[in-house]
């Protein structure tokens, strides 16, 4: 199985993803449990444990905010260790 996290501050573009989402599963026969965020602090209190069956896919500009973008410019946000 895995594990897709979705951020998307638009609510229309976030549910046209977890359909995409899950119907590549459904297409490909693969197990997918997508879990929908639209802010960050919701997104930081669903974070799972590290593993290889989690996906993310990340909005990097939330309401007109850089955060995530400039986490990942700045590299605060550490790599996963596996």
């Amino acid at each position: 199985m895995l594990n897709v996290f979705i951020l998307e501050d638009d609510l229309v573009q976030l549910q046209q993803m977890k359909n995409d989402v899950d119907k590549i599963g459904t297409d490909l026969g693969i197990e997918i449990e997508s879990k929908t965020f639209s802010n960050i602090s919701d997104l930081k209190n669903g974070l799972p444990q590290p593993s290889r069956s989690n996906i993310f896919i990340l909005d990097l500009d939330i309401n007109n905010n850089n955060y995530l973008k400039k986490q990942i410019e700045f590299g605060s946000t550490p790599p996963l260790k596996i």
